[in-house]
């Protein structure tokens, strides 16, 4: 695997990660169109992404941002490259840059993706990692 740090995502990369997030997360909150992806990504200021490439393929993305005057970021690794340590590694990489890192997830398991299989919320994979967890209500 191949780690990718960037300020700036090729139309290539972009759209890979576009791809990735549609497959992986649930399809009600889908980026439908390039557009409306460049539209997502134009509003996040201060832009590190880091990408997990294999073979010219994109199967992870992690990317920080400012976001209220907080860092937060967003992460998705490909289902097939899920449990092999890859999340675990963007995020300790993430950890030794800032000091604190605010994500916002899905914590329900009722939702579908694309494909039709059940969204699995990566909610205790964060904790095994040490997130402290944040309900809004």
């Amino acid at each position: 695997m191949i780690y990718k740090e960037t300020h700036v995502l090729s139309e290539f990369e972009k759209e890979a990660v576009r791809l990735l997030w549609n497959n992986e997360y649930p399809e009600i909150i889908q980026q439908k169109s390039k557009e409306e992806f460049d539209e997502y990504l134009s509003q996040l200021k201060n832009k590190k992404h880091i990408l997990i490439l294999k073979e010219n393929e994109v199967l992870g993305w992690y990317c920080d941002f400012i976001r209220n005057n907080e860092l937060w970021f967003a992460m998705i690794i490909d289902a097939k490259t899920q449990g092999f340590g890859e999340g675990r590694k963007l995020i300790q990489k993430a950890k030794k840059r800032n000091k604190e890192l605010n994500g916002w997830v899905v914590i329900e398991n009722s939702y579908l993706k694309q494909n039709k299989q059940e969204y699995k919320s990566p909610i205790e994979f964060y904790k095994k990692l040490g997130f402290k967890i944040f309900l809004n209500e």
